[in-house]
């Protein structure tokens, strides 16, 4: 199943004169130049230090903290982040702190102190109630603490606006898979298959979620999705193994026959596959077609003692008494060689 990540981009850039006199008010302008170049530059390690240069020039700049916050974010100096973040929120009193608590609420996020960081986020929505970045950063912060009724509760915000987004689908999906919540998972990936009905890992999911339930009708369900992973060329050595398993489970022999005749075609030097088709096979009354895969494992291990007995009871079913004596024969040989010996006398 997939990691649910969700990768967070920041570019933020801020204006503030709060000068008396135009001499300030030129200085500010200065600075505010600088730090949107160096910000343009993504040049975090100098807005950091260029930082203690204007506090010097103009102590009452509180944007220089705004800056400096989102430097330290970038390069994920976090706790120097929070701390010139908390400082220019106290000293700020205009709507640019509410994208000071969104940095921050990131920043929260990233150190898992997942109540501050959703404080922040929920401060942040409070101005921008329909921002689905942010209400993604707050699903995620969720996810940091592995806390996935809150990741799925704020996926579901987001996909009541955009209903088929198939990135959030799948991830909900998933978290709904990893809380055995089979049912609304199979919601959710039934809703991704009908938008997109050429994607492997949607019918494998949703076949995993199926053969979960463990009910006959969900079992067939899984059969089915993972033909049609086949059909779409995705059958490979695991599904063909699976589905050799799914059949066998529903007792379809004829279809698990047919899964193991993939596999040999995969693997033709595999001769447990051949042992476990002649099984399939016996299964399946197919005794003559059971003893010629048993004749496959036991040329290439003559003392492979299952393969013995099950060609022996192959052929005591199609009444060939004479080659029946004689794996009867072998049985006994094989079975007296792996006796435990019996202790010697005293």
């Amino acid at each position: 199943m997939k990691k649910l990540v969700l990768a967070l981009m920041l570019s933020f850039i801020c204006l503030g004169v709060n000068a008396q006199t135009p001499e300030e008010a030129a200085t500010t302008n200065k600075w505010i130049e600088t730090f949107k170049k160096l910000d343009g530059d993504k040049d975090w390690n100098t807005i950091i230090t260029k930082s203690e240069e204007c506090k010097s020039e103009i102590p009452n700049w509180e944007y220089v903290y705004l800056y400096c916050g989102i430097a330290n974010y970038n390069l994920k100096q976090y706790d120097n982040a929070i701390t010139n973040l908390s400082t220019f929120i106290e000293k700020n009193q205009t709507d640019a702190v509410t994208g000071a608590y969104l940095i921050r609420g990131h920043s929260y996020s990233e150190k898992k102190d997942i109540a501050k960081a959703i404080s922040d986020y929920d401060k942040f929505l409070e101005k921008n109630p329909n921002d689905n970045l942010t209400i993604l950063a707050k699903a995620n912060a969720y996810l940091n603490v592995n806390d996935l009724n809150g990741y799925i509760n704020q996926l579901g915000i987001v996909l009541t606006t955009d209903q088929n987004n198939l990135f959030l689908l799948e991830n909900r999906a998933n978290a709904y898979s990893k809380q055995n919540n089979w049912q609304k998972a199979l919601e959710d990936y039934n809703k991704l298959i009908s938008l997109d009905s050429t994607k492997v890992s949607y019918y494998n999911n949703r076949a995993y979620a199926n053969y979960s339930l463990k009910t006959p009708e969900s079992l067939k369900l899984a059969i089915s999705d993972y033909n049609k992973i086949v059909s779409l060329g995705g059958g490979n050595e695991n599904v063909f193994t699976i589905l050799t398993s799914l059949n066998k489970e529903i007792k379809d022999y004829p279809a698990e026959i047919s899964a193991w005749d993939k596999l040999i075609q995969l693997s033709p030097d595999k001769t447990d596959y051949f042992y476990r088709r002649g099984t399939a096979k016996f299964n399946n009354s197919d005794f003559k077609g059971a003893i010629a895969d048993f004749d496959v494992v036991l040329k290439a291990d003559p003392k492979h003692l299952n393969a013995l007995k099950r060609r022996y009871n192959s052929k005591n079913r199609i009444k060939d008494v004479k080659g029946a004596d004689a794996d009867a024969k072998l049985i006994k040989v094989l079975e007296a060689e792996k006796a435990p010996a019996s202790p010697a006398k005293k």
